[in-house]
């Protein structure tokens, strides 16, 4: 499987999950109104863009952490496929949990308050890559 395509859907995925959030801050759901003052600080695209960079940022630390572990990137076997997304869900609670600490997104402190740290940044980063997974396995599938 192709590391880069694999990097460039979740980049996509990051970019798209970000706008729905953006049109469901506007919403008492969920909590997902929390995120409306981070929104109102940036234009759609450029807060997309950021979630984009973000995304894409976590998933090559994961994808290199397992190169590290089975001396390659993606996972090939349904035992690689269970701990990659282990891998990815621990990287992604971690990483959320550093955004917050290191103040990366300040207008975000209000979603914290609220929701917490590491959860919802490890499921936002195991949905990416499943989704991510799942269309370059059906590519590669198809070929």
């Amino acid at each position: 499987m192709d590391i880069k395509l694999f990097l460039v859907l979740n980049s996509i995925i990051g970019f798209f999950s970000d706008m729905v959030l953006n049109k469901l801050s506007n919403y008492k759901m969920m909590n997902l109104n929390t995120l409306r003052p981070y929104f109102d600080h940036h234009s759609v695209v450029g807060a997309a863009s950021l979630a984009s960079i973000t995304t894409v940022s976590i998933v090559y630390i994961i994808c290199v952490i397992y190169n590290l572990l089975y001396d390659k990137y993606l996972p090939e076997t349904n035992r690689e496929r269970i701990v990659f997304l282990i891998l990815t869900f621990i990287i992604g609670y971690i990483a959320d949990i550093l955004i917050y600490h290191l103040n990366i997104f300040p207008k975000l402190k209000l979603y914290y308050k609220v929701v917490g740290k590491g959860l919802w940044g490890g499921l936002a980063i195991t949905f990416s890559v499943v989704l991510s997974y799942l269309i370059l396995y059906s590519i590669d599938d198809g070929k």
